[in-house]
């Protein structure tokens, strides 16, 4: 048995247990993500039998736990619930009328998760306002677990890993692209690029690691260099334009400071990242992303309201858009998106699901932008909410990575600490 099946199999197990020896579930749930979150991406069943992922395993457990406790069972009075639920209610319906239904469904029941743990953390963050900085402070240590992971990486080369690496990481480029814990470097630099804004956000019970912080938040744009993920270094730049224009004085000059540091290490240093040397010309990527994009809209156009069904795409192109591929030293591999989040979205879910997928994104940074306006709220954190959202949403133009669950559950950590600071929810 490889190691990576103990690590689930001991990450599921030890979950049950830390559940039954605590008397909170719903807290304890959440924090056991948080803190064990480089594991549950994880396979706990095999790709041929639905590809059920340790995150899955412990939201659905966790689940039937909370049936029993009422009291404990969320239900936040807000606006973005009853979307979540059509939204819900249209993914069913495009499922039942996809082509692949089976895949489809097991997709679905995947999503849910997520669903459902998005609706227990902002029911908590309601309940304990302090919350939110417990599960900050777990994703922060997984991102320094993760850098940890990378150094291993750079000494001892990428036999160091948990997955069988995706092969963009050494076959196209002049330098290895480096993964960490993650099977793609495209999905590890997004992760990266979120979670260096959270090391911008201090704990007011430990305010003294402010400069520890500042730290290790280089240290994280640093690891993106040898990513060599241009998409995730163009959303960590537009998380940053962000901090400077509506961070305070201190928040400017960490701009400069970070253009600096961008700078000396093109000029001195750039034969040893990955960013700054990759063989791949800009122009011809766009050519072939935009026909990827061309041939996305075509499909979508054919199945415009309900979609080709959630997790539809590569079984979908396999049997009808066949110029659909990527290319592996002679091995051909149909696409599951076609390098684009937004388009792989549009066309598994429809236009409709697509909008409120979309308004459930666009609407807590709209939301929080007014908090950080009017001051409703001590809503100096949400700068930072804000802007490694944006980073991933300028990422998510060219890669879906979403196919990792720890990106999409940074994501949603995010979007759902937005959402309790809204002065129009209500507690239940």
């Amino acid at each position: 048995m490889e190691i990576k099946n103990i690590i689930s199999l001991v990450s599921v197990f030890g979950f049950i247990i830390f559940i039954l020896l605590g008397t909170d579930v719903r807290r304890n749930y959440l924090l056991f993500v948080a803190f064990v979150f480089p594991f549950m991406d994880l396979f706990i069943t095999p790709v041929s039998q639905g590809g059920y992922r340790v995150f899955d395993a412990v939201t659905y457990i966790a689940l039937i736990f909370l049936i029993n406790k009422p009291g404990t069972y969320p239900y936040p009075k807000t606006l973005y619930f009853p979307a979540l639920v059509v939204m819900i209610f249209l993914l069913l319906w495009g499922t039942l009328k996809s082509e692949f239904v089976g895949v489809s469904l097991i997709s679905l029941s995947q999503i849910m998760s997520v669903f459902i743990y998005a609706i227990l953390l902002i029911r908590e963050c309601y309940a304990d306002p302090d919350f939110k900085y417990l599960i900050i402070r777990g994703i922060k240590l997984s991102c320094i677990l993760s850098l940890i992971f990378l150094v291993f990486q750079l000494i001892f080369g990428l036999s160091v890993t948990l997955y069988q690496l995706n092969p963009n990481t050494s076959s196209y480029d002049t330098l290895i692209r480096y993964p960490s814990f993650f099977q793609d470097p495209q999905k590890y630099g997004q992760y990266l690029a979120i979670c260096s804004f959270l090391f911008l956000i201090e704990d007011p019970k430990n305010p003294q690691k402010h400069y520890q912080n500042l730290f290790l938040f280089f240290g994280v744009i640093i690891a993106l260099f040898f990513t060599g993920v241009r998409a995730a270094f163009t959303g960590l730049v537009a998380g940053m334009i962000i901090i400077f224009l509506f961070g305070d004085k201190r928040f400017k000059l960490l701009g400069l400071a970070c253009v600096a540091v961008v700078c000396i290490v093109a000029i001195f240093f750039s034969s040893h990242f990955a960013l700054f040397n990759r063989e791949s010309d800009v122009n011809d990527t766009a050519a072939v992303r935009y026909a990827y994009w061309a041939g996305a809209y075509k499909i979508f156009l054919k199945f415009p309201y309900l979609g080709i069904g959630i997790g539809n795409y590569q079984s979908y192109v396999s049997l009808h858009s066949q110029d659909q591929y990527w290319l592996y030293f002679g091995t051909y591999e149909y696409m599951d998106h076609p390098e684009s989040g937004y388009f792989k979205i549009l066309v598994e879910f429809g236009i409709f699901s697509f909008i409120i997928h979309q308004a459930l994104i666009f609407v807590p940074i709209y939301k929080s932008a007014k908090n950080l306006v009017y001051r409703y709220a001590d809503s100096k954190i949400l700068l930072f909410l804000i802007a490694g959202v944006v980073s991933w949403m300028a990422a998510f133009f060219t890669v879906f990575s979403f196919s990792d669950l720890r990106v999409f559950i940074l994501v949603a950590t995010l979007l759902c600490i937005m959402i309790s600071f809204s002065p129009d929810s209500e507690k239940n």
